[in-house]
């Protein structure tokens, strides 16, 4: 594949991303052709080829892509060297939920039965990927499994975006963030609870 980093390659490549999306909705993944892209995005096969070998290549770049956007836009307000506390988290500081409106035809996938595949286990793994890189959870109690714990905080966080979308976005992002936010500092109490409610049990048997 030719490489190119300017500006009028990028605007190609997000035109024939954008045909690839709106062709999944009318027809599925797996119908989909070189052919529909280009004739939907305005285009020749010739210039498909200046930029992908074929199909998946185009889904592999796209995915990467938006993978790589659900980590920004959740540290964005941040700077990039910094680890996160998640109890400090404010609504003001998360900004994902506006890129993932902006983005709905894409995130909007995750509806279709025949979809890109392991476009449902994105959201929750960039989380959970986000969640074991920049922040720091304070448990308060001691042999919790981090890795458990920030596990089962991502793929909570995922389902309330994820039922969101389902919902046709009934909210504004701005009133989704304020629901979003508290959620992980709430799984976070539930797991810390559980534990010492363990250690009790233990302690009466």
């Amino acid at each position: 594949m030719k490489k190119s980093s300017s500006n009028q390659a990028m605007r190609t490549k997000n035109f024939l991303k954008k045909a690839f999306i709106e062709m999944v909705h009318k027809k599925g993944f797996s119908a989909v052709t070189v052919k529909d892209i280009v004739d939907y995005a305005e285009y020749n096969r010739t210039t498909y080829y200046v930029y992908y070998q074929n199909i998946n290549e185009l889904v592999e770049e796209l995915m990467d892509e938006m993978f790589e956007a659900i980590q920004h836009y959740s540290m964005s307000k941040y700077q990039s060297d910094s680890r996160v506390k998640v109890k400090e988290l404010t609504t003001t500081s998360f900004d994902l939920l506006y890129y993932i409106y902006d983005h709905r035809d894409y995130y909007t996938l995750i509806l279709l039965e025949d979809t890109l595949p392991c476009i449902h286990q994105q959201l929750p793994e960039a989380i959970f990927n986000l969640l074991k890189n920049k922040f720091d959870i304070q448990y308060g109690v001691s042999s919790v499994d981090d890795h458990c714990q920030k596990h089962y905080m991502a793929y909570g966080t995922a389902g309330l975006i994820m039922d969101w979308i389902a919902q046709g976005f009934d909210v504004t992002p701005g009133e989704m963030t304020d629901r979003l936010i508290p959620l992980p500092k709430g799984l976070l109490l539930k797991k810390s609870t559980l534990k010492k409610l363990g250690n009790m049990f233990s302690y009466v048997a």
